[in-house]
């Protein structure tokens, strides 16, 4: 990531983080307080929370962890050794007890930290990835090791052929099947389409509280985003996938 680009996304977490706008705003869209960037709604969260299994036993990678809000809260709940890798500085992750380690760098490098996970988590941070395929294979070449990975489906361009929204032929089944990986698939398109409007909703009724706090250019990027979203739902062009490997 460029440094001018990375200063600026650091800058913008750093503030949303200390804002009290956004964290009501979080609790309402996703379902928990707490601060989320990414695009699970409570659903998709529960899952993560209550279906994987996971216990004591079990080291959980996070793959662009962000602050570290899912990690921490699945460390707490599981009493898992939790390992968070994004490129966001030190300051504005949140590791919250012994148990778990955060490590700064490009997820794309995590091999270089030779992790013997058992449980993997890509939550809608693939897209950061330089070559997806090298990045998948050495996941699925670590022994036991079950992936999780949250994915969208976009299409920005007309000249690409839809089919590409469907679960058997995004850019991430594509790359499975090359791998000759197995895999299961849950469809949160319907969950993804909802969050955009609960989102647009939460956010309007919170505008004033965003000038209060000095925050409304956050604010209107936030708008600005959830709107391109919606609108990529209502022409057909966006889908949501669970790909589970292992």
């Amino acid at each position: 990531m460029d440094d001018s680009i990375k200063r600026e996304f650091d800058n913008k977490i750093n503030r949303l983080t200390k804002s009290k706008a956004y964290l009501d705003y979080c609790e309402e869209v996703y379902g928990y307080r707490m601060y989320l960037f990414n695009m699970m709604d409570k659903e998709q969260l529960d899952f993560i929370f209550k279906s994987i299994p996971i216990s004591s036993d079990d080291t959980v990678l996070d793959l662009g962890c962000g602050t570290g809000s899912i990690l921490n809260a699945l460390v707490k709940k599981k009493r898992c050794f939790g390992i968070g890798i994004d490129q966001l500085d030190s300051e504005a992750v949140e590791m919250e007890n012994e148990n778990s380690q955060y490590l700064q760098g490009d997820i794309d490098d995590f091999t270089n930290f030779q992790l013997q996970s058992t449980v993997t988590l890509s939550v809608d941070s693939i897209y950061f990835s330089s070559d997806p395929e090298a990045l998948m294979r050495s996941l699925c070449d670590i022994e036991n090791n079950r992936i999780y990975l949250f994915y969208s489906q976009y299409l920005f361009e007309d000249t690409v052929e839809k089919r590409i929204l469907q679960g058997h032929f995004t850019i991430v089944a594509d790359i499975l099947k090359n791998l000759q990986v197995s895999y299961e698939i849950i469809d949160y398109s319907i969950n993804e389409r909802i969050l955009y409007e609960r989102s647009l909703s939460a956010l309007k009724k919170r505008e004033i509280a965003f000038k209060s706090e000095g925050n409304f250019d956050l604010y209107a990027d936030k708008i600005k985003e959830q709107k391109m979203g919606k609108e990529l739902y209502e022409t057909g062009n966006a889908s949501r996938y669970l790909y589970i490997i292992g």
